[in-house]
């Protein structure tokens, strides 16, 4: 089992915080969403995987470390392919032709989900899907009366189902998405400007490949802050938090849970909750916080947040509502 990751795509819907680290790395309750998402696949895998192959632009040796660390927790190697230019999600995947063989399972890595992988074995491969109330939004599929994939389009303006895809794609023989892509740049097939990874499987699908959609128990888009916060929400409400770290607790401070505070933080004459979560070294005073993110080393001060989202060492003092604030940055005074 080979294992293909895309993660070259510069994050837009995640600004300000992927200008200093990759959305797939962005952490929900001190865990990447990477790491949520490769453990929910890898305990499900029936067979080992042998190779992790990360799709990237301008990545940073320290984080190419963590991703080969990453992989040899799994037995596997890790390989790096570059994707230059953003040109779509079968451009990412062509990145990485020379690893496309065999069983493979392809990730997008803004996502966590949870869900049997088996594939039925008469099916020649598999993509996850989740209904939803937007489907504009997303890749849908559309189901022939057998049950297999008989379309897939990417954000329809009028949606032809509800089964939006979720970004994970099983193939019992990858080789077969490297003609089915060349044929898109030969012909320059595009959809909304770019060469997706839907229209090189549509081609397939008319060549007679038996694609089943495979529903997901739970589904977290990650891909935005409203989304991460939700997504922090939900994995709380599961259980999934590691207990508090023994933060050092002033006076005067009130916690409705669920709330999670890592060691190192400092919190005083302050109310947190519901859906808190405060990494280490973040020191917080006189504020009242729920549903929000407050990342390592970061100041808060004297203020009433809700839905907010503070970077990595950002100071914010003083400020009234849903505030997003990079890393390094700084509100108020």
């Amino acid at each position: 089992m080979r294992i293909i990751i895309p993660m070259a795509g510069e994050g837009k819907r995640l600004r300000p915080h992927t200008f200093t680290t990759p959305k797939p790395l962005f952490p929900i309750l001190g865990k990447p969403v990477l790491q949520w998402l490769l453990e929910e696949v890898r305990a499900a895998l029936s067979s080992p995987v042998e190779k992790m192959v990360f799709i990237v632009r301008d990545l940073k040796e320290e984080v190419k470390g963590f991703l080969k660390t990453l992989s040899n927790q799994w037995g596997a190697e890790a390989y790096f392919c570059e994707q230059a230019e953003p040109l779509g999600t079968a451009h990412a995947i062509y990145q990485a032709k020379e690893h496309l063989a065999g069983p493979c399972t392809i990730l997008f890595a803004d996502t966590i989900f949870k869900a049997s992988i088996q594939v039925p074995e008469e099916a020649d491969g598999a993509l996850w899907v989740k209904r939803v109330d937007k489907p504009q939004s997303y890749g849908v599929v559309e189901l022939s009366p057998e049950g297999y994939i008989s379309r897939l389009i990417e954000k329809p303006e009028i949606p032809l189902s509800d089964l939006a895809i979720i970004g994970v794609y099983f193939l019992r023989e990858a080789q077969h998405l490297i003609p089915a892509i060349e044929y898109l740049f030969e012909k320059g097939v595009r959809s909304k400007g770019e060469y997706q990874l839907t229209d090189a499987l549509q081609r397939l699908c008319d060549q007679g490949l038996r694609l089943r959609a495979l529903p997901v128990e739970e589904w977290l888009d990650c891909g935005s802050r409203s989304l991460i916060l939700r997504a922090q929400a939900r994995l709380m409400d599961l259980g999934l938090a590691p207990p508090s770290e023994s933060p050092e607790i002033g006076k005067n401070v009130q916690i409705i849970p669920p709330v999670f505070i890592a060691k190192d933080a400092q919190v005083s004459e302050s109310v947190l909750g519901p859906y808190v979560v405060v990494e280490k070294g973040a020191r917080i005073r006189r504020s009242i916080i729920s549903h929000s993110l407050c990342r390592q080393g970061a100041v808060i001060e004297n203020s009433v947040l809700s839905e907010a989202l503070i970077g990595v060492e950002a100071h914010c003092h003083n400020a009234l509502g849903s505030v997003d604030l990079g890393d390094y940055s700084r509100y108020g005074t």
